[in-house]
């Protein structure tokens, strides 16, 4: 017979209830510091705009930290935990780069470290930096990716703004640098640009990166009021000066006192106001229409003209001792159609500004990019801004595709028009990038799979860095990946 097991003491007990206790004990201390490890893991993780990831290769399950649901700006009941769910988060223009880079890092057991972009519900555009690492078994079958997601959304904008400018194109680079020379300088400078192409802005930025930054800048549109006005909005008038003058008013010099005033479209000023302009920049007073007293005023004097102001001196159009004065730094802003580089960048950044008012959009399709990219923008900036808004209602909210752009930006016959009028053919090559690969320029680079692969791998696949990397446009870069999807 076997023998029943004897019965613990009450000593033996209570020692293994303390033994218990203490190991509960044990548990609960490790809990409370992996639970303060786990805490100080999101804090910091919130203060690096960084989240991780965890992706089980066997059930399928994808698993995300809280910092990359705020990043991605969606809440954990909306997302279904799936790669395809997490493609789905990806700007449409990089999905298929982001996919690859994950297929091949699996296949190659290289990992990867890539920017992309997202496109978000409400229509923003944030930048992020992925990393990715996978474990394999013993067979070198995949169990698991583990990875990490950074915002470096302003990081990235602070390299494709200056002072409210986007562009990253080398002129306007060029650009910002003479701006922040400008700046400091107080001497007269002239802006000349084509109609729509921010000079305003530059004018703007100019004052801002300043001393003069914390006082008022005033700009003047002298091409918008008429004569019998302009000489009162520039320098005031008092009482009874003219019929209607009921008051004393303050021209735009008082106004900027201390400060800068902008000159727009300064090419069409009447003689007579050229003088009077004139005796201000030399002497620093004037007079307010109607009155006797002469003020004095500190104000910095930035202009700006749509067409050349020397033209108009040989033609007798503007006093050539006023056109010395204003033009003592001259800057030359480049036409859109001169930096299409920039035209991504201005594109995200006008869906952006729509969406905050309220416009949704679920973004634009690839095809629509090398279309932008080849029309020369006669109205520069501002008619792309126009022809966004336009494609935005013809698309009502949906995906902006070719149909929904204006006729002459998707019509490639007007495109082509439009540019052989307003465009040197050989500026800085870029009509000439673009038709590189339909054979009109022989001894051209041709692409070819392998290369464009190489070229994207090592611009972390930026398609502006491949594109330079491979000696062509982007818009060529554009059309090749359309037609030969990697």
């Amino acid at each position: 017979m076997l023998r029943e097991p004897a019965k613990p003491t009450y000593e033996e007990l209570k020692e293994r209830v303390q033994q218990l206790e203490a190991e509960v004990a044990e548990l609960r201390k490790a809990e409370a510091s992996y639970r303060k490890e786990e805490s100080t893991i999101r804090e910091v993780e919130k203060i690096a705009l960084l989240g991780h990831w965890q992706l089980d290769m066997v059930s399928g399950t994808l698993y995300w930290s809280e910092e990359i649901f705020d990043i991605f700006d969606i809440s954990p009941g909306e997302f279904e935990a799936t790669y395809e769910a997490f493609l789905n988060t990806i700007h449409p223009h990089d999905r298929e780069y982001v996919d690859r880079a994950y297929t091949e890092s699996l296949k190659n057991k290289t990992g990867y470290d890539i920017v992309h972009r997202l496109l978000l519900r409400d229509g923003r555009v944030k930048y992020v930096r992925e990393k990715c690492r996978t474990e394999y078994d013993e067979d070198g079958k995949p169990l698991r990716s583990l990875g990490t997601v950074q915002d470096i959304t302003d990081r990235v904008r602070a390299q494709q703004t200056f002072s409210g400018i986007i562009g990253r194109d080398p002129k306007m680079r060029e650009l910002f640098d003479a701006i922040r020379e400008l700046s400091n300088i107080n001497v007269p400078v002239y802006i000349q640009g084509e109609s729509g192409t921010g000079k305003e802005l530059v004018a703007s930025a100019i004052h801002n990166e300043g001393p003069r930054a914390r006082e008022p800048f005033v700009p003047v549109n002298c091409s918008a009021l008429p004569e019998g006005l302009l000489e009162s909005e520039l320098f005031g008038h008092v009482k009874g000066a003219f019929t209607g003058a009921i008051r004393d008013k303050r021209g735009r010099f008082e106004l900027a006192d201390g400060g800068t005033l902008f000159l727009d479209e300064v090419a069409d000023l009447p003689k007579s106001v050229q003088v009077k302009l004139l005796r201000v920049l030399q002497e620093g007073k004037f007079e307010r229409v109607g009155d006797e007293k002469s003020i004095s005023v500190d104000v910095r004097i930035i202009s700006a003209a749509n067409r050349d102001l020397r033209t108009e001196v040989d033609r007798g159009n503007f006093r050539a001792d006023l056109f010395y004065r204003i033009r003592v730094v001259p800057l030359l802003l480049p036409p859109l159609r001169e930096r299409s580089s920039d035209i991504p960048l201005l594109v995200d950044h006008f869906v952006e500004c729509m969406a905050r008012e309220g416009q949704h959009t679920e973004g634009i399709s690839k095809e629509v990019i090398p279309l932008l990219l080849d029309y020369c923008w006669p109205g520069n900036i501002r008619e792309l801004q126009s022809a966004l808004r336009y494609a935005l209602i013809k698309s009502k909210g949906g995906l902006i595709q070719p149909e929904h752009l204006p006729e002459e930006v998707k019509s490639a016959q007007s495109a082509s028009t439009a540019c052989e009028s307003n465009q040197p053919r050989d500026s800085e090559g870029i009509r000439d990038d673009f038709e590189e690969n339909r054979g009109e320029k022989p001894g051209r680079v041709k692409l070819d799979r392998i290369s464009v692969m190489d070229a994207l791998n090592k611009a972390g696949g930026n398609k502006t860095r491949a594109a330079d990397i491979l000696r062509v446009g982007r818009a060529t870069l554009y059309r090749y990946l359309n037609d030969n999807p990697l």
